[in-house]
């Protein structure tokens, strides 16, 4: 899943709305910036949150990330 869907639907940490907004600064940028960062600076997630989603999409993409 991609970071905003990931947000939105399973940790419901940003709405819908807010994702789109994001989005919106992102494309409206001179040049391409993570969401994540926008996201940040918008006050809507936390450091500690992004790196939580962030390891959880890099696990989903990888599925043998956390294997011992």
């Amino acid at each position: 899943m991609l970071l905003g869907e990931l947000l939105v639907y399973r940790y419901q940490l940003i709405s819908k709305d807010q994702r789109l907004q994001a989005m919106a600064r992102q494309a409206e940028a001179p040049h391409k910036r993570p969401l994540g960062e926008i996201l940040l600076e918008m006050g809507l997630i936390t450091e500690a949150q992004l790196k939580e989603v962030l390891d959880c999409q890099r696990a989903e993409r990888n599925p043998w990330a956390n294997a011992a």
